[in-house]
């Protein structure tokens, strides 16, 4: 069997993945499960939770050794979770060792390479499809498009900066709001509500809901009420943002 502290940091790191990027907490704790099995852990206890994660691995009878991860940020990144998932599955068939594992995950949590640019313009098509479903015009389209673009584009210096997501959600519905104000100020026939109804569809905590659900039906009622919280404020911030635009605006739609 592997040394101990490597299969530790193997185990860990690898949830610590999971719940970085998106994954759910019962997902986390069923990767280290699986893992330590593989590893030949007599025993694990693992408690994962959205902002962290506490586990208890034993070794023999009367010996036991224990870690608490503390996990500051969280994004969305499916294509790590997978890969993550691919590595947890090797070691549970006793396919890769913990080191392996280990230098595979760490390869996994360096930056990768940016593509700003396609998420710039999904963010932008996205938008800009909304509001056509929404019942906007062509001319609303383009302007939609151009909110999406120019919303996303702004957040990401944001995320790289630290600013917390809820300040985000705010700064996003603010200048989502007056992108759309000016557009309909510039161009005739343009219709204010599609276009801010689209344009914020991208910017919603859809998979944090989801997850929420999920954690909650499956009986993690701290993970789901936690994200469950998180989702509903990101809402709120995106609509304070909002209404305090069009609150400057002087109130109107049209």
């Amino acid at each position: 069997m592997d040394s101990i502290t490597t299969t530790l940091d193997a185990v860990c790191l690898a949830s610590q993945l999971i719940l970085e990027n998106g994954g759910e907490t019962y997902r986390a704790e069923e990767t280290v499960e699986r893992m330590c099995q593989g590893l030949g852990i007599l025993r694990v206890d693992v408690l994962a939770l959205p902002t962290g994660l506490m586990l208890t691995l034993t070794l023999e009878e009367d010996r036991t050794i224990s870690r608490i991860v503390r996990v500051h940020s969280r994004s969305i990144d499916l294509n790590r979770i997978d890969e993550c998932n691919v590595i947890s599955r090797k070691v549970a068939s006793g396919s890769m060792t913990a080191e392996e594992a280990l230098k595979a995950l760490q390869q996994i949590k360096r930056p990768q390479t940016e593509k700003r640019p396609l998420l710039i313009a999904a963010s932008a098509v996205s938008a800009a499809s909304f509001t056509v479903m929404l019942g906007g015009s062509w001319a609303d389209f383009g302007v939609s498009f151009f909110c999406g673009a120019l919303v996303q584009w702004v957040l990401t210096p944001l995320g790289k900066m630290k600013v917390p997501p809820l300040i985000s959600s705010m700064i996003a519905g603010a200048l989502t709001t007056l992108l759309a104000l000016l557009g309909a100020r510039m161009i005739a026939d343009v219709n204010i509500e599609p276009i801010i109804s689209g344009a914020i569809m991208p910017l919603l905590p859809g998979l944090a809901t989801t997850n929420a659900m999920r954690d909650t039906i499956r009986g993690d009622l701290v993970s789901g009420g936690a994200r469950l919280g998180e989702a509903i404020l990101s809402v709120m911030m995106l609509a304070a943002g909002i209404g305090l635009m069009l609150s400057m605006w002087g109130g109107r739609l049209t």
